[in-house]
């Protein structure tokens, strides 16, 4: 009754255009569990390092605890500063991974990633469009 054969055809030929975009999705997904995954032991270690600052700042009862704390929070200091360093170019590098995966998929794809270069209009016509 129905002609299947067009539909076959029409499933086939629309699989070969959408097979790109589900990779690309399924990658996007991926990477967005790596991400959220990192995102958050970023947050557990903060939080565990913000706690253990105020838990020491509790500790402190006189003057030579207040020294020692002063000495801590230095030393806290530095050692946050080297994990900010560190966390930033583990990003720098889960990113730079995300782009690479994107890029080979698109290589795959046959899909250019350049932008196109967008050219100005002429002043005159900007003047034109800006008082209609």
């Amino acid at each position: 009754m129905y002609n299947t054969e067009l539909f076959e055809e029409f499933v086939a030929k629309s699989s070969a255009y959408t097979a790109p975009l589900v990779k690309a999705n399924k990658l996007f997904i991926a990477n967005l569990e790596k991400l959220a995954a990192f995102q958050m032991s970023l947050l557990h270690a903060y939080s565990d390092f913000g706690l253990a600052r105020l838990k020491a700042a509790t500790e402190v009862s006189d003057l030579e605890s207040l020294k020692s704390f002063g000495e801590a929070q230095v030393e806290a200091a530095t050692v946050l500063r080297q994990k900010l360093i560190d966390d930033g170019k583990a990003l720098t590098a889960l990113v730079a991974s995300f782009k690479g995966e994107f890029e080979t998929l698109a290589a795959e794809s046959g899909v250019a990633l350049t932008p196109k270069a967008v050219v100005a209009a002429p002043k005159s016509s900007r003047k034109t469009a800006a008082a209609a």
